[in-house]
């Protein structure tokens, strides 16, 4: 009677048997960390491309004579050493992310820019910056590559290559937000970068020109083609910032005012041309260009920075997604 009433009140629970589940969410937390790492990684090399972008504006100007620049590039100079660190410290945590060999690069050029610039020729100090900002631009776009996928959907295809495969859900239900995720991941992590990276090669010209007081046959042959580059992935950039404003409602805030920006930037290379290239003589002020045109780019960068943010969010989301179907 004892025994029985014991029994009665201490019901015995088995164990929970993982043999098949257990793996199996290993492997997604696996690949949804692999994810997430990609996605602060792509954060953090936007801001090392807008600290050597600025740094490349500067150091031009005062290559080109004005003062007022030095005081805070030695302070940038320091700011983008810690950066390049933080972004290694990241990079590190997989082999996935970035290769040692492109980390290595990126040491190097950074080395490279930084050694002595102020003895530098003034094109070599712009060609070695734009190369590394090309090489930083190359890896977030590699980044974006490998986002392409969400974690459910590479899981999906993991267990459809499997020994037991289960029955894929349809697209739809497996990521609702599917479509809209590759256009914000286009526009996050290679539209809106490269238009920026023209705008500051414009800015770095003009400032150099501007400082100089006059705009020798190379200068003026850059900008030319920077500023034709500008006005063509400027109006790609406005038809997607129209589509995207139709698929996201209020997702992103800031591609809204992306509007009055282009009011801005047409306002700068229209000043550009016209104060900078053309005349033998420039009386542009430097300061002010490097001003208006860091304006803009930040405001660019700003909305990529959004973009990454949404992208993070709705692969948060995807853990709920994956559950339900799982």
């Amino acid at each position: 009677m004892g025994t029985g009433t014991i029994n009665m009140h201490n019901p015995s629970f088995g164990a929970p048997s993982g043999s098949k589940g257990s793996p199996q969410f290993a492997l997604f937390c696996e690949e949804y960390q692999q994810r997430l790492d990609a996605l602060t990684l792509v954060k953090q090399l936007i801001q090392m491309i807008k600290a050597v972008q600025r740094h490349r504006g500067m150091s031009m100007g005062a290559l080109g004579g004005n003062a007022l620049f030095r005081a805070e590039l030695t302070q940038l100079q320091v700011q983008l050493e810690r950066r390049l660190e933080l972004v290694q410290a990241f990079a590190a945590r997989s082999l996935n992310l970035l290769s040692a060999r492109d980390r290595e690069n990126l040491s190097n050029a950074w080395l490279t820019i930084s050694r002595d610039w102020q003895q530098d020729a003034v094109v070599d100090n712009y060609e070695l910056h734009c190369h590394l900002i090309e090489q930083l631009l190359s890896m977030v776009a590699a980044l974006g590559k490998q986002l392409e996928q969400p974690t459910s959907q590479a899981l999906s295809q993991t267990e459809r290559n499997s020994a037991e495969p289960s029955a894929p859900p349809t697209e739809g239900s497996s990521y609702p937000n599917r479509f809209k995720y590759l256009e914000v991941l286009h526009f996050s992590t290679r539209l809106m970068p490269a238009v920026a990276e023209q705008i500051g090669r414009i800015r770095a010209l003009s400032t150099y020109a501007s400082a100089l007081g006059y705009c020798d046959k190379d200068v003026t042959s850059k900008l030319r083609y920077a500023i034709q580059c500008t006005r063509v992935n400027n109006e790609k950039l406005r038809h997607q910032t129209k589509r995207l404003e139709g698929l996201l409602d209020k997702d992103l805030i800031m591609l809204s005012q992306l509007k009055s920006y282009e009011i801005k930037l047409d306002f700068l290379l229209t000043m550009v041309e016209s104060d900078v290239v053309n005349p033998h003589q420039i009386n542009a002020d430097s300061h002010r260009l490097f001003v208006l045109a860091s304006d803009i780019i930040d405001m660019y960068l700003k909305v990529v920075d959004e973009g990454v943010h949404l992208l993070t969010d709705w692969h948060e989301q995807d853990i709920e997604l994956w559950l339900e179907t799982c």
